[in-house]
């Protein structure tokens, strides 16, 4: 199934999405979403559907122990657990399961630490890797081990980095003798575990020796702006992998951020639902100027309720009962620009808060353009070619034509016929199709108030 993404063509920029066409190429960049199908979340065929129709090409969920090894000893997948993985694999995405929390049968329910329990959890492991086969080809060994997430009372509190690598060492040679292409994150840490230094202690036990790749979560959604803006949660994460390259002899490691969202809830910590998706375009795009970044899967794709002030109930792309949210829409637009097109670097301005990102996709060049401090300004933008019209769309927002010529008669400034503006504000703005010998001319912050934070 073919998906109009974002029209790059004479009326628009046209790209064609299909990722059940081929296997994607080593590094591309996974523009992924977390789903709750293993807790029985959602209906699977429907979700799936509008999924591929976002411009999703990855899930993240999971296939827990207790639910696998229900008798001790025996191991056997539920239904719906293989239906909600082999009906993704299907349609073409691509299926991160996470291996993670505890067993009864093990150590009275708290985290494999026995040698019992660590043995246990490397059956059940090796069990999924080969139950799924080809169908998976991603595992993150566990989730938020550093606060305790997932686990019964009184064990839901912090896991040490020593524990955590003790697993990491017994069960990644496991599972990649079963299958040695699978890719193994290890790490699913919080930011808080990672500015606590929880992520550092593992890598300072030897955690990239059994792994292939180090995943985190990056959520800053309760801070004051300017802290929670998408601008300086992607500065601290390029801070994050020049940390996980110090112990990597300065070599790059693959990177994922595994969760990462803004919700929409009413109240402290809570994003309108228009900033929140503005803010995840400027992510995405954002990511993509690291080349070890390997991938983000939002938090999550639909509601968990209807609540309107409970923020685990509003981090969704879409409602409860599948209405697109505005991010769906903007993450369409975006989704084939991330996964497909080539970083080109970032075009200088004089105005430190004017994000002008370039990228060549299909042999086309494109720019995504906004404001990092969310206020609108004035981007005056020339031409050397100005018989070529510039396609103009707001990431969420149809695509327009746009000839070159301006006059700025509200400042009684004469008419340029190689000159083109746009005011941009917080949502990203893309910018195509034949981009070569234009520059921008200048930059003007209108004094307009900015969005709610």
């Amino acid at each position: 199934m073919i998906f109009t993404r974002w029209i790059l063509a004479l009326s628009c920029l046209l790209l064609v999405a299909d990722p059940a066409r081929a296997e994607p190429p080593e590094g591309r960049f996974w523009v992924g979403a977390c789903t709750h199908f293993c807790q029985g979340k959602g209906l699977v065929e429907q979700n799936l559907e509008s999924i591929r129709q976002a411009g999703i090409d990855s899930i993240r969920d999971e296939v827990v122990w207790s639910a696998i090894e229900r008798e001790k000893g025996r191991l056997e997948m539920p239904e719906r657990f293989d239906t909600y993985v082999r009906r993704a694999a299907a349609e073409g995405l691509d299926v991160l399961l996470i291996l993670n929390y505890a067993n009864r049968f093990y150590d009275d329910g708290d985290r494999p630490r026995s040698p019992e329990a660590i043995e246990g959890f490397c059956r059940y492991a090796e069990f999924v890797v080969e139950y799924f086969g080809s169908d998976v080809r991603r595992y993150e060994v566990w989730n938020e081990w550093d606060i305790g997430i997932g686990l019964p009372e009184p064990y839901r509190r912090g896991g040490s980095p020593e524990d955590y690598v003790r697993l990491l060492r017994a069960v990644y040679p496991r599972i990649k003798a079963v299958d040695p292409e699978i890719t193994v994150l290890a790490g699913a840490s919080t930011s808080g575990g990672v500015k606590r230094g929880w992520l550092e202690e593992i890598l300072q036990r030897g955690a990239l020796d059994f792994c292939d790749a180090i995943s985190i979560h990056s959520y800053n959604y309760n801070e004051p702006f300017p802290q929670r803006s998408p601008e300086t949660c992607a500065a601290w994460m390029t801070e994050v992998q020049a940390m996980i390259r110090s112990y990597n002899d300065g070599r790059d490691v693959p990177f994922y951020v595994t969760e990462m969202g803004w919700p929409n809830h009413d109240g402290r910590g809570g994003t309108c639902p228009q900033l929140s998706a503005s803010y995840l375009a400027r992510l995405y795009l954002l990511a993509r100027q690291s080349p070890s970044f390997r991938g983000i899967w939002w938090y999550d794709f639909q509601d968990d309720g209807w609540d309107a002030e409970y923020n685990e109930h509003n981090f969704g792309l879409v409602r409860p009962d599948l209405t697109p949210k505005p991010g769906y829409h903007v993450l369409a637009d975006i989704a084939p620009l991330v996964s497909r097109g080539r970083f080109l670097g970032r075009q200088a301005t004089d105005d430190d808060d004017l994000w002008i990102l370039r990228f060549r996709i299909d042999d086309q060049e494109a720019w995504a353009v906004w404001s990092g401090d969310d206020r609108d300004r004035q981007v005056v933008f020339q031409s050397a070619h100005p018989e070529r019209p510039l396609t103009i769309r707001q990431a969420g927002h149809a695509a327009r034509i746009q000839s070159w010529g301006f006059r700025d008669w509200a400042r009684r400034q004469p008419k340029h016929d190689d000159q083109l503006s746009l005011v941009v504000g917080h949502r990203p703005v893309l910018l195509g199709t034949d981009l070569s010998g234009v520059s921008v001319a200048r930059v003007t912050r209108l004094e307009m108030a900015a969005p709610e934070h």
